[in-house]
């Protein structure tokens, strides 16, 4: 064999040994490859935790939403309405009351119990006229019983009987900021079942007042622009972590993306209070009043730009039996101000019926501190 022939045969020996060194290398990955996909499906990383926050943003918003999905369900009550309520385009904030065909009220609700305890708005079931059923992410139907509604958070409780449900985790709503990312997820328009939104945090401590004016003003309030739609009332407000961490219950028509959830601590007390109970109270202190800024106090000429006015007081309620007049200013309540951020339905809300607070006042050039004990809503 020539030289040329030897630098040839070499070169393809060489060339030989590099396409099975390649070969290998590939078999190698691809069993690795094989033994992790194994691995993954025998250790499925959970949401909030160390592995999940090496994944990227889209794989955490799959991961916490897929987490939270089960435990989502439709509530749907049959029979003949109390009444038909509008549901159309206005100037001011609307509850999500969904009337669909065949007189047929559906919305949504969250498993938080694997006993069947189940979450939603109070609005959603208020209608004593119906009959309402629970239907599961499968698709399986169970009949549901009231269990406790709180009117005044707008909060109310479904049990089924039905034994390990897959509940949701329950986060903390008190350590939300603005900005974080959040998903809404619910039955819109009753119709496509688990529809899933996202968006941030947009705001915290909302305080609104349905459009009638039938319902109590809701506190406290978790602003989001992930969409809500009709239908989407009860449903979960989840995060990252796949914890809910607010029951969507509000849509402010006046703008576009504005809507409201009741924060989870909420709901936690009102499940406390119906476990230890057998009912939800909320304290009543038996005024109306209007919160002060500095437009208010411009206007009426007040001594201070902060503090509720008391506009009226109800006989023989817990205000009156204190001596609260009309006119008066609450600046404080056990030592705590009140602002425009911070209302006076907001801070009694830490209370129950029965518990005596001290309320800090001013009544013209006086400055007065009244011991009131706390009333409950009827």
């Amino acid at each position: 064999m020539n030289y040329e022939s030897r630098i040839k045969e070499d070169n393809k020996m060489k060339n030989t040994k590099k396409v099975l060194s390649i070969l290998a290398a590939t078999l190698v990955i691809f069993l690795a490859g094989s033994a992790l996909g194994e691995n993954i499906k025998l250790n499925p990383i959970k949401p909030g935790t160390k592995a999940a926050s090496q994944l990227t943003d889209e794989q955490q918003s799959i991961l916490a939403v897929r987490t939270a999905k089960a435990s989502v369900v439709n509530i749907v009550g049959k029979g003949k309405p109390a009444s038909q309520q509008s549901s159309g385009a206005s100037s001011g904030p609307v509850i999500i009351v969904p009337i669909l065909p065949q007189e047929t009220v559906s919305g949504t609700g969250v498993v938080i119990e694997s006993s069947g305890l189940i979450a939603t708005n109070n609005h959603v079931i208020s209608d004593e006229n119906l009959d309402y059923t629970v239907i599961l992410a499968d698709g399986t139907k169970y009949p549901a019983k009231v269990l406790g509604t709180d009117k005044y958070d707008d909060i109310a409780f479904l049990k089924i009987e039905n034994v390990n449900l897959p509940a949701a985790k329950l986060g903390d709503s008190d350590s939300l900021e603005t900005g974080q990312t959040v998903f809404a997820i619910g039955n819109s328009l009753g119709i496509y079942q688990n529809t899933v939104t996202k968006g941030v945090v947009s705001g915290l401590g909302r305080v609104l007042q349905e459009e009638s004016g039938t319902t109590p003003r809701l506190h406290n309030l978790i602003q989001t622009d992930a969409a809500i739609n009709l239908g989407n009332s009860g449903g979960p407000l989840i995060n990252l972590a796949g914890e809910v961490v607010g029951i969507n219950t509000l849509i402010d028509t006046g703008g576009s993306n504005l809507g409201f959830s009741i924060p989870i601590n909420v709901v936690k007390d009102s499940l406390s209070q119906l476990k230890t109970f057998g009912k939800i109270t909320r304290p009543f202190l038996g005024i109306q009043f209007l919160t002060i800024d500095s437009e208010v106090q411009a206007a009426k000429n007040l001594p201070t730009d902060s503090g509720a006015l008391v506009a009226s007081v109800a006989d023989q309620g817990p205000a009156f039996k204190a001596g609260i007049k009309q006119g008066d200013i609450i600046v404080a309540v056990n030592g705590v101000a009140l602002g425009k951020m911070l209302e006076i339905d907001s801070v009694l809300q830490k209370y129950q019926a029965g518990n005596q607070i001290m309320l800090k006042i001013l009544r013209g050039q006086e400055k007065l501190e009244l011991p009131v004990i706390l009333g409950s809503y009827k």
